[in-house]
């Protein structure tokens, strides 16, 4: 590794996204981007809101860029677009509102792809992190002194969301598989944490639970301390999450201000545009950062723009008044289903045997809300350890995740274990047994002679398994070909499933075990381990076996193929699904 690099983090978050670097030679100085392009009014902000205005001749406006008037008068502004890489997310949410990623999806251009947007965004943001660090380095700097990217993703995403997040950040210039390091959000933010902040809060054999409150997303992930000398150790003893973050509330504010206004006067702000995106932004970058629900915020007031007054409807000079109580009915939905996550955590770290948590940290942009604060601290106030733990919002919280991945690239903290978040296997076949396997499976193996009994799994990773980084998990296969056969190509297909890892399906066409991906590999490159073999009949045919191994990392699967102690790197390419 080069003694001389430069470490830039990547947060790409739902609502905003930001960046932090270090200098390799500086490692204690890690440092934001607080300067964004037509940042007017915004001077000196963590983040850039993760916003594309795509224009007639093809060209697009990002960041604060996006919501220009002058921008917006040809062509409409595109939210949210991170979360249509993991549409599988939707489907589990416990809130009334949906997200809706049809409408976002609408508003894609006609000939691009959700990851081609986002891919766009990244490029855009990666060109943005150069030019400010060009001032400090010098034009062109990256040329001299290596670049290394780190990037941050939900841990709550499906693997699929993941490799497709990777695949946009490679389209977007930002890094190949070997200087692009993915890292699940909440990780970053305890590293983040631990490096400066509450390292004094903490000792050894204590648990500690990191809350990430994003704009789509809540990962929560607790950690036990295992050292603190020579170097600061830690484990993933629990982990959960789910979709009820800060988007949720500007949408029960949009179905609040339908309420409150009316439909009619609702859709004509909308079909303006200027007025609702106003009022939207007013929202979310004012109303629900401050909103304390406190005796000062008994009403609250929100710019309508061109509405006229009405005493009925609270409306007055262009802004509309808003009691506590309202703002509590928009935030106590989402903020509930926050809690219960909370409480899960809670219960897993008990259930498992590990200390009473100490230490709980709320970070991210919605992690930052004093409302939320304050319902957490009564939520935990009403439990036996209340006590003993401690609700933290950290400093800076806001950019805690992207300061976070450029500490993981400098490598001062070291996670020495994760828990794996689902059930991990292959589907494969049995030789069949009458007595077991039901006769719809049975079929036949021309090469072998035999019958085999098909859409089974095997299931090497269980859910809450203790991985290490560098575990290999080994796949065990085995491939036959006839004598005169030239194509060597096999493909296995790597399944999941979320049940208990006491009750995961045997099944693989059982409703929950779904396909993760699909490894496709080349086996020509082992022909000097292929064995001649003899079939029942008599026949001959050549046989190879050998082991698929997968890595599990902070938030990335890799896979290589062995055999016989050697490594094949080149010979497996994964197409998650």
């Amino acid at each position: 590794m080069a003694t001389h690099r430069i470490i830039v983090g990547i947060d790409f978050g739902t609502t905003y996204s930001g960046v932090a670097w270090a200098d390799s030679s500086s490692p204690q100085t890690v440092t934001p981007i607080r300067q964004w392009p037509d940042a007017t009014g915004r001077q000196d902000v963590d983040k850039v809101p993760s916003e594309m205005t795509y224009l007639p001749d093809g060209t697009f406006k990002w960041g604060f860029q996006a919501s220009l008037d002058s921008v917006r008068k040809n062509g409409s502004v595109l939210q949210y677009m991170k979360l249509l890489l993991d549409p599988s997310q939707e489907q589990g949410s416990l809130l009334s509102d949906p997200l809706g990623l049809n409408q976002i999806r609408a508003r894609l251009p006609p000939n691009k792809q959700p990851v081609d947007v986002v891919a766009d965004y990244l490029r855009a943001l990666k060109t943005h992190a150069l030019e400010v660090l060009s001032k400090n380095f010098g034009t062109e700097f990256w040329n001299v002194i290596p670049v290394e990217y780190h990037i941050t993703i939900p841990a709550v995403w499906s693997d699929a969301a993941k490799a497709l997040t990777l695949q946009a950040a490679n389209q977007a210039g930002i890094g190949s598989a070997k200087d692009l390091i993915p890292i699940a959000e909440p990780e970053a933010a305890a590293l983040y944490c631990l490096t400066d902040l509450y390292q004094g809060c903490l000792k050894t054999g204590d648990t500690f639970v990191v809350v990430d409150c994003g704009g789509g997303t809540v990962d929560l992930v607790s950690y036990k301390v295992l050292a603190m000398e020579p170097r600061f150790e830690i484990k993933e003893v629990a982990v959960g999450g789910g979709l009820c973050g800060s988007v949720f509330l500007n949408r029960r504010f949009a179905t609040f201000m339908r309420k409150r206004l009316g439909a009619n006067v609702l859709e004509t702000m909308i079909r303006k545009e200027r007025p609702y995106f106003k009022m939207m932004k007013e929202f979310d970058e004012r109303l629900k950062r401050v909103f304390k629900d406190c005796e000062d915020d008994e009403t609250m007031d929100c710019e309508v723009p061109g509405l006229q007054d009405d005493a009925e409807k609270g409306i007055e000079d262009g802004f509309l008044e808003i009691s506590r109580k309202e703002m509590q009915d928009i935030f106590d939905p989402v903020i509930n289903e926050v809690l219960r996550l909370v409480q899960v955590q809670i219960d897993s770290v008990k259930r498992a045997g590990h200390s009473s948590i100490s230490l709980l940290l709320l970070v991210g942009g919605f992690g930052s809300s004093p409302y939320l604060y304050k319902k957490v601290q009564q939520h935990i106030a009403n439990l036996p350890q209340a006590g003993e733990l401690k609700i933290l919002q950290p400093a800076n919280a806001w950019s805690a995740v992207a300061r976070g991945a450029v500490i993981c690239g400098l490598q001062t903290i070291n996670i020495k274990s994760r828990q794996a978040r689902r059930n991990y296997g292959v589907r494969c076949r049995f030789t069949f047994d009458p007595s077991i396997h039901p006769e719809k499976d049975r079929v036949w193996d021309h090469v072998m002679k035999e019958y085999f009994c098909t859409n089974r799994v095997s299931w090497y990773v269980r859910k809450d398994d203790e991985i290490e980084e560098t575990q290999k998990i080994s796949f065990p296969f085995s491939r036959s070909f006839g004598m005169n056969q030239t194509d060597f190509s096999a493909k296995s297909t790597l399944v999941a499933s979320n049940s208990s890892r006491e009750e995961a399906e045997n099944d693989a066409r059982h409703p929950n075990v779904f396909e993760v991906c699909h490894i496709n590999n080349d086996l020509s490159a082992l022909r000097k381990h292929f064995k001649l073999c003899t079939n029942s009949l008599g026949g001959r045919y050549y046989r190879v076996e050998y082991d698929l191994v997968m890595h599990i990392h902070s938030a990335q699967l890799t896979f290589v193929l062995e055999c016989e102690g050697e490594k094949y790197g080149n010979s497996s390419t994964a197409t998650f699904v």
